[in-house]
């Protein structure tokens, strides 16, 4: 896909779009983040500095990280037009890299991806929470409602996962789009009757305020930082709408709607202090009060469904490039493969997110908890950025350095700030985080442990070949496909059917399905057959890691040219049995034990791979860790 967004009509339709996916996170920041600052400032009437000092922080917060950093430069990276870490990480090609940098980039890529999947539980809980709470301000005898209405809308929308989004998702954009209108409309209001409110573009009063107040500001900036949770998204979005219409998103709609509404409460605040309880609902004209907290829960459930879309691509890529086992995953879109559903990862996510509603049970004691793995990714994000800028830019060190110094002393802050939340909640997201990076090192050894396994097994194919041509055993008139993770290896199925059974066939194929590093392969480049003898025919199928992998469809065609007949072909696979060690005695151990729970548990080659179960044969055999 490229990276430019299209051109004539199609164009405005794109950035539509853009709104509804995009900018879910970060365009419902205003619901809590303005609110849990002036908390952090620890009155009930803050200064007229003070609130100053605040908006400024954010506006220039916003400023920096996201218009900046993200629209400016991070968004150039993109690898065929994907964004988002792990495709950050392929676009390296850490594979050429020397084996301490590769290890080090690859660590920080990794651990940054897995830090979003704790994130993918707190947003949901937090944005929708946020929401149903402005029925306390409207309607206070609702106030006990809040968390089971959360909990019943939270619950809805993941059951949902199953049937797609497909059908209403075209009303994504247009919903996010009146929410823009609107919060930036309540934000206008205000702020014309309160126009020194834009005294706080002057970033000095942002940093008078962390001087006037030093012991509090970390807890300043940890609340300051809600307001760009969700820039993230820009990039990991990239390859659906292109860089173009993400940016003209942002900086004709999206960021000054969002920066109106937070001068809006701040004006506000300065008016009335006892908007300080929740300045966003106060700022709705209370004519509209009801309307205002639908749209702000509609707008949520927008931001929930984008960062769950977004787990679901994540755990996709993952797979992929083989850092997490192969799972079941449904394709809800019959036009787009983007449009993917992991029940694993959607229960996973579930589960969570309605934990961690019903144990924080508001959004302020979420708050609490919210923005340490985003920080963290954000961090990851501009380390591997760097890499990239060094490596195919062309800029100068002193350049690449420069940039490097200039976006991390952004980043950094916010990230030594959201410690501080680490002991009320900040642990939750943080251990899912290292929960997800201990499953990817687990399984990843298992996996680089069962190859190593299968090369003691087998031998090289040419060897196997000159061996095999010479036999007299028993030969099968019906082709063989054999599927290998090496493709330079005889499979070790076929050595056992050979060593075991003492038969072969008249026609055996090799095929071996590699993902690409990048996120498409064309079809014409996607097959490469070679010929190796008269009856050993060996077949390269590539794929980018966004692709859905259907072998006996792209296998047909070249299968055709070698004078087979696809539908009389039997597909046969090997099938590891893991065994263990007894016992755990130390960390090699415990992931060995990991690997095998998770290989046992994995999606199998025939339903990955969308084999034919009639005519699918595995061979197992025993893979001792």
């Amino acid at each position: 896909m490229s990276i430019h967004a299209p051109r004539g009509p199609a164009w405005l339709a794109a950035e539509i779009g853009a709104l509804g996916v995009v900018f879910g996170d970060i365009g419902t920041s205003p619901l809590y983040a303005f609110k849990t600052a002036l908390g952090a400032l620890g009155t009930s009437q803050p200064s007229e500095a003070d609130v100053l000092g605040l908006l400024s922080l954010i506006v220039w917060a916003l400023t920096l990280s996201v218009t900046f950093k993200y629209v400016t430069v991070v968004l150039r990276a993109d690898n065929d037009g994907e964004g988002g870490i792990l495709a950050l990480i392929t676009l390296l090609n850490l594979h050429r890299a020397p084996v301490g940098t590769r290890r080090i980039l690859l660590g920080i890529g990794l651990f940054g991806a897995a830090m979003l999947f704790g994130d993918g539980m707190l947003t949901p809980a937090i944005s929708v929470l946020s929401a149903v709470e402005g029925l306390e301000v409207f309607t206070p005898s609702m106030q006990t409602l809040v968390v089971p209405l959360t909990v019943v809308i939270l619950l809805a929308l993941f059951v949902s996962q199953r049937f797609g989004t497909e059908g209403i998702g075209r009303f994504f954009g247009p919903v996010m789009l009146m929410w823009f209108v609107a919060i930036g409309a309540f934000g206008a209001v205000e702020v014309a009757r309160n126009p020194s409110v834009l005294h706080a573009l002057n970033p000095i009063f942002g940093i008078e305020l962390l001087i006037r107040h030093p012991l509090l500001s970390g807890v300043i900036l940890g609340a300051v930082f809600l307001a760009l949770t969700g820039g993230e998204a820009l990039y990991a979005d990239l390859g659906h709408f292109g860089r173009n219409a993400i940016s003209r998103a942002w900086l004709y709609v999206a960021m000054p709607a969002i920066m109106l509404n937070y001068f809006g409460q701040g004006a506000l605040v300065l008016t009335d202090p006892h908007a300080i309880a929740n300045p966003f609902y106060e700022l709705a004209p209370r004519f509209a009060g009801n309307a205002t907290v639908l749209l702000a829960t509609a707008a949520t459930i927008i931001a929930s469904q984008a960062i769950i879309t977004g787990s679901f691509s994540l755990a996709k890529q993952a797979v992929e490039i083989g850092y997490l086992p192969p799972m079941g995953m449904r394709y809800t879109s019959q036009h787009t493969q983007a449009h993917v559903v992991v029940p694993r990862v959607n229960l996973f996510l579930g589960v969570g997110t309605l934990g961690i509603v019903i144990g924080f049970g508001s959004s302020d004691s979420l708050a609490s908890a919210y923005g340490i793995a985003v920080s963290i990714a954000m961090i990851t994000t501009t380390i591997l950025l760097v890499a990239e800028v060094r490596r195919s830019w062309k800029w100068s060190p002193p350049l690449v350095y420069a940039l490097g110094a200039g976006l991390l002393s952004v980043d950094v802050p916010f990230f030594l700030a959201n410690l501080s939340k680490i002991r009320d909640g900040g642990w939750l997201p943080l251990s899912i985080g290292f929960l997800i990076i201990f499953l990817m090192a687990s399984w990843r050894r298992g996996v680089q442990r069962v190859v190593e396994e299968q090369m003691r097994l087998s031998e090289p194919l040419d060897a196997f070949a000159r061996r095999e041509a010479r036999a007299t055993n028993f030969r099968s008139s019906r082709p063989a496909i054999f599927l290998s993770r090496a493709g330079a290896m005889a499979p070790v199925a076929l050595a056992r059917l050979y060593e075991l059974l003492d038969m072969s066939f008249d026609k055996v194929v090799i095929a071996s399905v590699w993902i690409a590093s990048r996120p498409r392969v064309p079809v014409s480049e996607r097959v490469v057959l070679t010929t190796l003898d008269e009856r050993l025919i060996r077949v390269d199928l590539r794929y980018g890691y966004m692709q859905v992998v259907n072998v006996p469809s792209i296998l047909a065609p070249a299968l055709r040219r070698a004078g087979l007949e696809p539908e009389e072909a039997v597909y046969i696979i090997g099938h590891e049995r893991i065994l263990a060690p007894e016992g755990i005695g130390g960390f090699r151990d415990l992931t060995a034990h990991v690997f095998a729970f998770l290989a046992r548990n994995a999606e199998r080659a025939v339903d990955r791979f969308e084999l034919p179960r009639r005519r699918t044969l595995e061979v197992g055999y025993t893979v001792k860790l």
